[in-house]
């Protein structure tokens, strides 16, 4: 890493910002900002929309630099799992998964996670960081420069490594930023922010009115069990989640999507069902159902649910709740499906 200052990452008005202050229109803010995100052009001599004194002073004390990609496995099922190595040596993964016509990034927001959810690779790291706002805006943009001609990116999800509303102002920025017509251009509705149940984030991003679509990761209305799978269960209850999620619905007037992950013996039995039959009763939602992905290091009581099981479950479920889809896990031979992303360099 350079000792020049690293331009990307920056927001539109802080780039104007920065163009006021080196005595430029503001609009030369407008467009760095276009060359970067939509144009993917980070050589400012190619910029040939600015003065070439602008030019000359940005070469000198400024650079564009994106993490390094070190690793692309691609899956048996064409999901392919990005590993980037960050300007400190850290390691962080992006995962690209097709669903024809869809093509979704699913995209990490901390170097590791603090939150400890039992079934989860991700929670064996620990908490290194929180990206910053260019290291989340790279993932997408060293992705969409590796597609195909033919591939273009449709949905984002952030849904990998780390808990979004523990780096909210980082994430939040990087969204709007991809939203922008002058950036990437990927409407709201095509970006989902998944939480473990941080009931402050979820009001906060209500209040906000950042609006892209919210998915929780739930995995058991049993207050008892929950606690035991997610320790955020000790923090924020899942009345207190309840209330949130009735305020985010109400005041954003979008569905959220449950995200449940079936452990055999454990969230997939039918009084687990009828649990979750109350906890979702009046909060409009999707329930995508996860069958549990084994990963080394984790307990080894936690089991996948049998199929007969896991239909039992969904038809116990539909039509007592709205809407309910089972969710086939991609990338499961590469250790990229949910709960499996872990950041190692082999």
């Amino acid at each position: 890493m350079s000792d020049k200052t690293n331009l990307y990452g920056l927001t539109y008005q802080e780039l104007e910002d920065l163009m006021v202050s080196l005595g430029y229109k503001k609009y030369s803010g407008r467009q760095i900002f276009q060359w970067m995100y939509q144009k993917k052009v980070f050589d400012f001599g190619q910029m040939t929309n600015l003065s070439k004194k602008l030019r000359a002073e940005l070469e000198e004390n400024y650079s564009i630099a994106l993490p390094r990609v070190l690793q692309a496995k691609v899956s048996e099922d064409q999901t392919v799992k990005y590993l980037f190595e960050l300007f400190d040596g850290s390691l962080i993964e992006a995962v690209k998964i097709p669903d024809d016509p869809r093509l979704t990034l699913c995209m990490s927001s901390q170097v590791g996670c603090p939150l400890g959810c039992k079934f989860c690779k991700t929670a064996q790291i620990g908490f290194k960081r929180n990206l910053e706002v260019g290291e989340i805006l790279s993932q997408l943009a060293l992705v969409q420069m590796m597609l195909k001609p033919e591939e273009r990116i449709t949905n984002l999800v952030f849904m990998g490594m780390g808990e979004p509303f523990l780096n909210y102002d980082n994430v939040k920025a990087a969204i709007e930023t991809i939203m922008s017509v002058l950036a990437f251009g990927i409407g709201h509705s095509k970006i989902t922010l998944s939480t473990a149940g941080h009931v402050p984030g979820i009001y906060r991003m209500t209040d906000d009115g950042l609006k892209v679509r919210l998915a929780v990761s739930l995995n058991s209305a049993d207050p008892e069990v929950r606690r035991r799978l997610m320790p955020i269960t000790k923090k924020y209850s899942l009345d207190e989640l309840r209330k949130a999620l009735i305020y985010h619905t109400s005041q954003a007037g979008r569905r959220v999507t449950f995200e449940y992950l079936l452990i055999s013996g454990i969230t997939d039995t039918i009084a687990s069902a009828k649990k979750l039959v109350k906890f979702v009763d009046g909060i409009p939602c999707k329930i995508n159902l996860i069958n549990y992905n084994p990963s080394e290091g984790l307990p080894g009581e936690f089991k996948p649910s049998n199929e007969n099981d896991l239909f039992k479950f969904r038809d116990y479920l539909y039509p007592r709740t709205p809407a309910v889809t089972v969710r086939a896990s991609k990338g499961i031979d590469i250790k990229a499906a949910c709960g499996q992303l872990a950041a190692k360099h082999q």
